[in-house]
Parts: structure tokens; sequence; C-alpha cells
């Protein structure tokens, strides 16, 4: 039997938004109420807390020390304006932080998922945040406590110390309006009860869902440790609803691993039945990264998927890793329609060898302008310099008809104009995401080197133009930074929004 774990939850705390530091007090913003739920105004750009029009970005660091509390997690957010992201003007969310509900404690991984929506639908975008485990008398319990931070004009503002929980046992991993209705909901994931549970919006000022439904996964929970599920939402039939897709990985007792792509569509009563997602022949597709984007431009959302090496479920794949592309489609069934790229496919930038881990981590986001979503893949095990697992990131262009290899770029530390320098086992490229923080209308790309500095961690900011990712003007930046302790182990840049 295989060995499993699962993702637990006990249900979805609300602090009406909270600021602070780890270390020492900071100027608050003037206390808010927490804003009343509204349909008049549309929402704001998913990641834009203080509604200026730019994204900002947000981080999760839960093996982070708060005061004497190991692990006990924090969440740094870094805002967008017209020249993009500055480290100076920034928040840090923790436990305990005046607004948010609940004290620091050993292992809380405070941070370790992120979800990003307005809500409440006042033009805002607000943070919601999870935490995983914490220790009690009785030894460890499993869970996931989740706090709906609230975006105001002066960003992640704070308001009153009311906290509410949902009634349901979910950890919220991503939102969506998974009905059509205009309004927001969360996805939630609880293995323990085999079901996505969907908390639909509009939320009140408590953070209370209009209503709640559930779905049931594809596999059984088999107990302990080895299962993971991702999700993204997307619209990949294009019909103004968004689809949950869900990348499930599991590992066995007998070192054998595997994984599987599942989509839940969405419908006017929410989603449906999950389905398979399968090439023309039924193989079902695997992966070990995932993300969502419209790459040809056609008004449907396509799904990205990283493989870094071969898993029982998988086949054999070509040395290095793939990325495979999965267009998105009203007609027939999803997955019937893809290309594949490797280190070894023609102008694909890159050399191939074992351990490369391409596809580490996928982000689709445009970032030349022209209105097509390009793919970076993270291959975070790239040998620089004689550098082992020194890692690199890897760009696909997207085009009408999917992405292409043709100008393909690689970056990495010792890249002319990248900050750093490549070392050992960095695992540069080993999360990534983009966004538009200064609002031109092009993605600027977010990279993680989680093994940095004694695996302290940190991520890279890059600029683009209008041929895509530039090193110029890229910069890099961690706890120190950030006025925060860099500790060894910390590994700062492991959690994005989804």
């Amino acid at each position: 039997m295989n060995t499993r774990s699962a993702t637990r939850g006990l249900g979805l705390l609300t602090a009406l938004a909270a600021i602070g530091t780890l270390t020492a007090p900071v100027a608050l913003a003037a206390p808010v109420s927490a804003p009343p739920a509204s349909k008049k105004l549309p929402a704001q750009p998913k990641d834009d807390f203080n509604g200026d029009g730019y994204a900002d970005l947000a981080i999760g660091t839960p093996g982070g020390s708060v005061g004497q509390e190991p692990a006990a997690g924090y969440v740094s957010v870094v805002y967008g304006s017209k020249s993009g992201l500055n480290t100076a003007s920034k928040q840090i969310l923790h436990q305990g932080a005046e607004g948010i509900p609940g004290t620091p404690q050993l292992s809380q991984y405070f941070g370790s998922s992120l979800a990003s929506a307005d809500l409440n639908r006042d033009g805002y975008a607000d943070l919601v945040i999870r935490m995983s485990t914490r220790i009690s008398l009785s030894g460890w319990n499993r869970y996931g406590e989740t706090v709906v931070v609230w975006g105001s004009a002066k960003g992640l503002a704070r308001g009153t110390d009311q906290a509410a929980r949902f009634k349901n046992e979910g950890v919220p991993l991503l939102a969506g309006d998974f009905n059509g209705d205009g309004n927001p909901d969360l996805a939630s994931l609880d293995q323990r009860k085999e079901e996505i549970r969907v908390l639909h919006g509009p939320f009140d000022a408590a953070a209370e869902p209009a209503r709640e439904s559930s779905l049931p996964l594809p596999y059984p929970y088999e107990g302990d440790y080895a299962d993971s599920w991702d999700l993204k939402a997307g619209d990949v039939n294009g019909d103004s609803i968004t689809d949950i897709v869900g990348l499930y990985q599991w590992r066995g007792d007998d070192a054998t691993s595997g994984s599987s792509v599942h989509l839940w569509k969405g419908t006017p009563s929410g989603p449906a039945p999950y389905e398979p997602v399968a090439d023309h022949r039924g193989q079902l597709f695997g992966g070990h990264s995932l993300d969502v984007g419209d790459v040809n431009d056609d008004g449907r959302d396509d799904i990205a998927l990283g493989l870094m090496h071969r898993t029982r479920s998988g086949g054999e794949i070509p040395v290095g890793g793939k990325v495979t592309y999965i267009k998105g489609t009203a007609e027939g069934r999803i997955g019937s329609r893809n290309k594949v790229f490797h280190l070894d496919s023609p102008r694909v930038a890159g050399t191939p060898e074992r351990g490369s881990g391409f596809g580490a981590s996928v982000a689709i986001g445009d970032l030349n302008g022209d209105g097509y979503g390009d793919i970076v893949a993270g291959a975070n095990g790239t040998t620089v310099d004689g550098k082992k697992y020194a890692g690199s990131v890897i760009t696909l262009r997207g085009t009408k008809n999917g992405p292409t290899s043709t100008g393909s770029k690689q970056f990495h530390q010792n890249t002319k104009g990248v900050p750093g320098t490549a070392e050992q086992d960095d695992r540069f490229g080993a999360r990534t995401k983009a966004l538009d923080t200064d609002g031109d209308g092009r993605n600027e790309l977010a990279v993680s080197s989680l093994h940095e500095d004694y695996a302290t961690g940190a991520v890279w900011v890059f600029q683009t133009d209008k041929n895509g990712v530039t090193p110029n003007g890229s910069f890099v930046y961690g706890p120190k930074e950030l006025g925060l302790p860099a500790e060894k182990g910390l590994m700062f840049g492991s959690t994005y929004t989804s």
C-alpha cells in the first residue's frame, strides 16, 4: 500500500487586517473597520492590496522565527509602484502582530500557503494566509488555520481583533470565481474528508462566505505523509467561469512515485466533478510543478507542467526534465493538444544534463507585452560554471500557436547584469512567479533560490522589456534587506500567492 499524506484543516480565522514586524514596533495605519461586502466595485488586479493598479509581491516564509519561536512563520509584502517593487515599501505579517489573532508558536509555519482575491469586492485585493502545523501539550497536531487580511488604500490595513471561524475544516489554497456570479470564491482542500471545499462569495465583514459546497477528490486518503496536491485556478474552456486544475503527487513505501493532473470545470452551480487530464492516447499527464495562463491569447487558459525526472506514472523523459504545454479548449477533452519541450529540444536555451531539474517550477505571464503568455521554467539543478545544482531559469515565448523555443533565454546568477554569484546547491529557480509590479503591461519575474547562503534563501526580481526578461535592472532581496534575521535553513521565497 502506498504511504500517503493529508493536508488537514480546522478552519479559517479572520484578522481584520494587520501589519507588524518581528522584532520591533513600526508605525501602523490608522485603524479601520473591515469593509462591508459590495458588488458595486469591480475587483482590482490580483495581488494589488492597496488598489493602486500595481501588483504587490507577497512571500510566505513558514520557517521564519518570530521572537524566540522557531518556524512560527511570517509573510512579507513588498509593494509595487510606477517604478516597480521597492523593498523600502514593505509590510511584515505574523501571528501576534496587532490585529492578527493568535500567538506565534513553535512550528506553526504561518505563510505555508497564500491566496489573493478581492473577497469583499471593495476594490482592494485581500490576502489569505495559511499556517499548517502546531505543537500542543498532547503532541503534534497537523491542521490548517488560515487568516484573512483585508486590503485597503493604505495596503494590508489593521482593523478590530474580532475573529470568526469558517464552518468547514478545509485549508484555502486558491481563489477564483468558480460559479461565474462575479464574486471571488475560495477553494479548500481537506484530504481527511477526501474532498475539495468551496467557500462561495460574497464574503461578509467577518469573512464568512455566502455558502459552502464540496466535491470529491479522485483518490482516497490512505494516511501518513507522502501525498501532496497543487491547485491552480484558470478558465481553460473559455466560458468565463474559473476552473480548478489539480496536480496530485504521491510517493510509495517502495520508493516509487507518481503524479496525475485533474480538472474541475466551473459551472453556474460551482465546480463540476473532476475529470482526468490525459493525452489523445488516454495517458495521464503528470509533473512536479503546475501553472495556468493564456499562452496563445485565444481567451482560454492553458496548462504548463514541469516534470524534473522520471516517475512511475510518467514514463521515460528526456535527460534533465521536460515542460509540457496543454492547450485550453472548449471542444473535446482538455489534454488532447499538447507540446513538449526539453533541454535537448531545438533552440531551447540550456544544456541537457542529468539532474538539471528543468520543470522544477513553471510560471506563465506576458513578459514582453505582446498579449501572449510566456512560460518560465525553473531548472534548479543546472550546473553553472562547474557549480552543480546552482540553478537557472529558462523562458519559452508565447505565440498564437502556443509556446515556441525560438528566442528561448536562460538566466542564472552568473549571467552578466544579474546580482550574486552562482554557487553549488543554490537551487536558483526552485520557485517562480510572474506579475506586473509597475503597470506597464509586462509581467516582471520573481525567482527564488531557496538554498542561497546556507539555505537562508533569497528572491531575484527581473525586469522585462519588449524582448522579455532582461538582466538589466534586476535585483535580489532576502530577510536582511527587509530588516529581518537571516537564519540558516529559512528558505526565504518558499511560497508565493497561488
